[in-house]
């Protein structure tokens, strides 16, 4: 499996965007070549292969070689047996883990300790990952407040200052009522910190702490029931963090 943040703090804008990409077409990358790519990214084929290399691959090559390999096993292990729903939650639960930044994780932990206030918006299936978070950052002393109320969501940013932090919780990035939240708090100066599904989106531009899970699909507009699993996962990898930086 893929290290996706491997050097990730290293990555410029562009290879980062090029990565995305990678991510979310991963089966279509081995019948591309790097000129296809691209055109597809808006980036020069020198980007293309300073990330490759950045990955720990020679080149633009033995990556979609590589690419290739785990695309022919996981065809060749659709053919041979229907994948179960507990091995693709395991899928979920293991690139996850590969998507969080160590960096990224520690930054946000810092943060969120040294705020006056946290709050927590997220709207429909994922307002389940929201309990979980403000249950278990009260149970470690943390003063937090989950926006739970759909009319709260367009008064609690009148009370959000510089020394909060708001933690928006949206699987798809590109939900209006919480993209409208994040437009007000970030003229609030307040510290940002989103949840999402690995893709380009909307919420993720608002914010310079992103957190990332894995999902196979995060349209949500069509069909909520899409698992959260990934976000608990941060969560649990969150509260993990800010335990243990208490007790040094």
């Amino acid at each position: 499996m893929l290290n996706y943040f491997e050097n990730y703090e290293d990555m410029t804008m562009s290879e980062k965007k090029v990565l995305k990409y990678i991510v979310e077409n991963t089966e279509l990358i081995p019948y591309l070549k790097i000129n296809d790519l691209a055109e597809a990214t808006f980036v020069s084929k020198t980007v293309i292969i300073n990330l490759a290399q950045k990955m720990g691959y020679s080149g633009f090559k033995e990556l979609k070689y590589h690419l290739s390999s785990l695309v022919k096993d996981e065809i060749i292990e659709t053919v041979n047996h229907k994948t179960s729903y507990k091995d693709r939650l395991q899928k979920g639960i293991s690139k996850t883990i590969s998507l969080v930044d160590p960096n990224v994780l520690e930054n946000c932990t810092r943060m969120i300790r040294s705020s006056k206030n946290v709050f927590i918006m997220a709207r429909g299936t994922s307002k389940a990952a929201g309990y979980y978070l403000e249950h278990l950052l009260i149970s470690i002393g943390i003063q937090c407040i989950f926006i739970k109320d759909y009319n709260l969501s367009e008064l609690f940013t009148n009370f959000v200052t510089e020394s909060d932090m708001v933690i928006f919780i949206s699987l798809s990035g590109n939900t209006k009522k919480i993209i409208e939240s994040a437009q007000k708090v970030q003229l609030k100066k307040a510290n940002m910190i989103s949840m999402t599904s690995f893709q380009s989106n909307t919420l993720s531009n608002y914010t310079k702490n992103n957190l990332y899970c894995y999902t196979d699909s995060a349209d949500t507009k069509w069909n909520d029931k899409i698992s959260r699993i990934g976000f608990f996962i941060i969560i649990d990898l969150i509260i993990d963090q800010l335990t243990e930086n208490s007790k040094t």
